[in-house]
C-alpha cells in the first residue's frame, strides 16, 4: 500500500521550483551538453560529440564534403548525485513546514554546487595551457577582449564563448564597467550583473576556488567543456510508496528527479533531489585566468 503524505504535492513544490532550477544551473548554457531523461540501457558509456568547423569553398557543384565529428566519451558514476533531507514526526509537529522555500531550494543548490565543482575540477594547467595572469584588482573589460583574441587564435568560433569567474574578479567587472561605461541605472547595475561583454556571457561562481593552481577565472567557448545527464531509473519507486517527480529545467533540458516518501521505521517524511551526471574536458578552447 502506498503512504498518503498530507500536505502540499511533490508535483506542486517541484514545479514552483522551476525558475529557481533555471537561475542555479544558468551558467551551463555555456557548455556542450548531451541530456536525456530517458534512463541509460545497456551500459553507462555516452558519446558526446563536438563537431569541428568546415572550411567552405567555390561551388562547382553540390556534391557534399566530408564534416568531422570528434567524439568525447564519458562514463556515467556509479551513482546520481544528489541530497536528501529529512524532518521526523517531532519536528513537523512543532513547527509548520513551508517544503517550496525550506526544501527545494536548498535542495537545488546544493545539486547545483556539486555539478559546478565537478566542471571546475576539470580546468586545470593539465587540460587547458594557455593561461593569463591578472590580479582582481586588475580586471576590466580590456582583459576580456584581450582573452576573446586569444581565444579566436585557439580556433574557437566568436559565438558560444563564456566566463565563470570567482566572486572578486567578477566584482572587478561589474564595477570596471559601471563606472566605464554604463551611465545612469538599469536592471544590471540594480542586481549588480555583468551584462554580454566583448563577446562573453558573464558569470559569478561562488564555487570558483583556487584549485590548486591560482585560479581566479576561465574564459571558453562551449566545446571547451562537455556534460552528459541521463534520466534515474525509479523501477518499483511507485509501488514502494514513493512520490515521484522528473522535471527538466527550463531551457536546458537537464533532468532532474524528485523524490517524497516517508520512512514508517525512522518516522521521518523525506524529500530528495537528485541529478544522474558526468563531466569531462571537451577541446582546448580554454583561457585560465590565474593570479600569479
Amino acid at each position: 500500500m502506498s503512504n498518503t503524505i498530507a500536505g502540499v504535492s511533490l508535483g506542486l513544490i517541484a514545479q514552483e521550483s522551476l525558475s529557481h532550477l533555471a537561475s542555479v544551473f544558468g551558467p551551463l548554457r555555456g557548455v556542450i551538453t548531451d541530456l536525456s531523461p530517458e534512463v541509460v540501457r545497456g551500459g553507462t558509456t555516452i558519446a558526446t560529440r563536438i563537431p569541428t568547423k568546415p572550411t567552405a569553398g567555390e561551388l562547382t557543384s553540390y556534391t557534399p564534403s566530408a564534416v568531422t565529428l570528434t567524439a568525447v566519451s564519458l562514463t556515467l558514476p556509479n551513482n546520481p548525485i544528489g541530497f536528501v533531507a529529512s524532518f521526523s514526526d517531532s519536528e513537523r509537529s512543532r513547527s509548520a513546514v513551508n517544503l517550496d522555500q525550506l526544501f527545494v531550494a536548498p535542495l537545488v543548490e546544493a545539486v547545483g554546487d556539486h555539478l559546478f565543482a565537478a566542471i571546475w575540477n576539470v580546468v586545470t594547467a593539465a587540460n587547458f595551457a594557455t593561461s593569463t595572469t591578472i590580479t582582481a584588482a586588475n580586471f576590466d573589460r580590456s582583459d576580456l577582449a584581450d582573452i576573446g583574441a586569444t581565444l579566436t587564435g585557439l580556433g574557437a568560433p566568436k559565438t558560444g564563448r563564456t566566463v565563470w569567474a570567482n566572486s572578486t574578479h567578477f566584482a572587478a567587472l561589474v564595477k570596471s564597467l559601471n563606472s566605464a561605461e554604463y551611465v545612469g541605472n538599469d536592471a544590471n547595475k540594480a542586481e549588480g550583473l555583468v551584462p554580454r561583454t566583448a563577446g562573453f556571457d558573464v558569470y559569478e561562481q561562488s564555487g570558483a576556488d583556487a584549485n590548486a593552481e591560482n585560479l581566479a577565472a576561465f574564459a571558453f567557448h562551449k566545446s571547451a567543456i562537455v556534460m552528459a545527464a541521463r534520466g534515474i531509473d525509479a523501477t518499483g519507486a511507485g509501488t514502494a510508496g514513493v512520490e515521484l517527480l522528473d522535471i527538466e529545467i527550463p531551457g536546458l533540458g537537464i533532468p532532474v528527479q524528485f523524490r517524497r516518501f516517508y520512512s514508517p521505521d525512522a518516522g521521518a517524511l523525506r524529500i530528495s533531489a537528485a541529478l544522474n551526471y558526468v563531466v569531462g574536458k571537451g577541446t582546448g578552447m580554454g583561457v585560465r585566468i590565474v593570479t600569479a
